[in-house]
């Protein structure tokens, strides 16, 4: 019993020092992105994804999508993204839907990109709640929901999400889904202008003036 317990232990210390190590390799990646230096910050992603980091998987995933420090790849991106979130990250799983939504790396499959946007949204993942919710206030890949849109973005911009915020003050400024109110429009507008929507701005100006 004493033997197991000590490989157990062995076993626990080189995850707390391998998860160590890809969490310092994701900030010098962090760092070099904010230095500018792509393909530096797409090496250090990639040392920390193949260590399992969630989030190094993603954001190389994104370098992957834009083409930023890497040959722009979509089928790539897909991959590291359905390995992020199969690793627990729900920005991946985000990211994944809307290439589903979009056809970039596979086919196009609205279904399975809702499924994938529930399953971030789930989590708290703002994006995923706003991407969730346009595909109910449009109809695609589930029934139409005008409320249930509403629902979803409301948690989107509760989380911060500009473009949450955005679409519930559309919802609000025409009335679809909801009773016409300018007010509550302009304070989604506001909010969205706040997290850097310059487009929201230019909404709530309109409605002010």
């Amino acid at each position: 019993m004493g033997t197991l317990v000590k490989v157990a232990a062995i076993a626990a210390v080189f995850a707390v020092t391998a998860f160590a190590s890809a969490q310092s390799d994701y900030d010098l990646g962090l760092e070099a992105d904010e230095e500018g230096d792509y393909a530096k910050t797409a090496k250090y992603y990639e040392k920390a994804c193949d260590a399992d980091h969630a989030e190094a998987c993603n954001s190389l995933g994104y370098a992957y999508d834009e083409g930023e420090g890497v040959n722009q790849n979509y089928k790539k991106a897909v991959a590291l993204y359905k390995k992020a979130c199969d690793l627990g990250d729900p920005l991946g799983c985000t990211n994944l839907g809307y290439a589903y939504d979009e056809g970039n790396g596979v086919k196009v499959d609205h279904v399975k990109a809702n499924k994938l946007y529930k399953k971030a949204c789930d989590e708290d993942e703002p994006l995923g709640c706003n991407n969730l919710g346009y595909s109910y206030e449009i109809g695609e890949g589930v029934e139409k929901d005008l409320d249930r849109a509403r629902k979803l973005y409301k948690k989107s911009c509760d989380g911060d999400e500009s473009l949450g915020c955005y679409n519930l003050a559309e919802l609000y400024r025409d009335g679809r889904g909801v009773k016409q109110d300018a007010k509550k429009a302009i304070k989604y507008y506001d909010k969205a202008c706040e997290l850097g929507d310059n487009d929201a701005c230019k909404e709530a100006y309109q409605l002010v003036k």
